[in-house]
């Protein structure tokens, strides 16, 4: 008797079928956010396609070391010191959670206990007031389905491209998306969209605990490589290098923030850039101080404007 082989994106079709049956207890989404043991959060594998970014004058003068703060939320921090790289990695990390939990069809944890970043915790929350109340919101994306196959166009909503294993970094939203026999539905593409907004929120939960624990993470030390090697190189405006940036956590999720929001924004009313736009992005812009990468701004800007 011939066997058929299962590939992953066999899997993920049927369980997500699987999922329709029936509504999943309380328990079982709570055991998403509940790792028996910390794991490396595997970063969703964002690229930016076919974009061209415009020429940006190379400064080697004033590129910023760690102790360098300049945006008004770093000054805010400075009452309890310079925040270290740590300390901006995870306020990043945190705040990018916090809004990512808007967007998501379950009910995502809060962090109220951090040993590691208590202080800087404690200072975040009396700023933040967070707008969660732990409801689904019900937030409905639109896409042109007739581009789907479009890579630009997948690039310019990143989070088509997110997994949806909590293992593996594939298979992508738009795998499954174009494998489909036939077209999707708008309230199907919903469905694999928002399943895979919750696992990339559970990985992240994940690794927030690790830091609040440890201090640090697996992520954290491919941040800190970034940063050694942005120093030591001349990391001019390119589409290798914002590729680059997207390999690690918190620019990873500054693609997916900017393209969420793009999704749910009022019309005719514009979104900030990504480094003003403290209320959805803190941080962001001090990341992008420190790194001397401002030009990833014209990234995020694209992603913003295109539709």
């Amino acid at each position: 008797m011939k066997t058929r082989k299962i590939t992953p994106i066999m899997f993920v079709t049927a369980t997500l079928l699987a999922s329709c049956a029936g509504p999943e207890s309380y328990q079982q989404k709570m055991a998403r956010y509940t790792p028996k043991s910390f794991s490396k959060n595997q970063v969703p594998e964002i690229k930016t396609a076919d974009f061209k970014f415009a020429p940006v004058p190379y400064k080697t003068e004033g590129r910023a070391p760690a102790s360098v703060s300049t945006t008004p939320e770093i000054k805010e921090q400075e009452k309890e010191g310079n925040p270290t790289n740590k300390k901006l990695y995870f306020l990043t990390l945190f705040a990018q959670y916090e809004t990512l939990k808007k967007y998501s069809a379950e009910y995502a944890p809060t962090v109220s206990i951090c040993p590691n970043f208590h202080t800087s915790l404690l200072r975040h929350n009396e700023k933040t007031q967070s707008t969660y109340d732990g409801k689904y919101q019900n937030k409905k994306f639109t896409y042109d389905s007739t581009r789907y196959s479009e890579d630009s166009f997948v690039a310019s909503h990143p989070e088509l491209l997110l997994p949806l294993s909590k293992e593996e970094t594939t298979p992508k939203v738009v795998d499954i998306i174009r494998s489909s026999k036939s077209p999707m539905t708008e309230a199907a593409v919903n469905e694999l969209v928002h399943k895979a907004i919750d696992i990339h929120l559970s990985k992240t939960y994940s690794e927030i605990r690790e830091l609040c624990e440890y201090g640090v993470s697996d992520n954290y030390y491919i941040y800190e490589n970034l940063i050694t090697h942005i120093k030591n190189n001349k990391f001019e405006a390119a589409p290798s290098n914002m590729n680059t940036l997207l390999k690690t956590t918190i620019f990873s999720n500054m693609a997916l923030t900017t393209s969420l929001e793009k999704q749910t924004k009022t019309p005719g009313r514009s979104i900030a850039s990504i480094g003003d736009n403290e209320k959805s992005t803190p941080y962001a812009g001090e990341v992008m101080t420190r790194l001397n990468v401002k030009w990833a701004n014209q990234y995020f800007e694209y992603i913003k404007e295109s539709h």
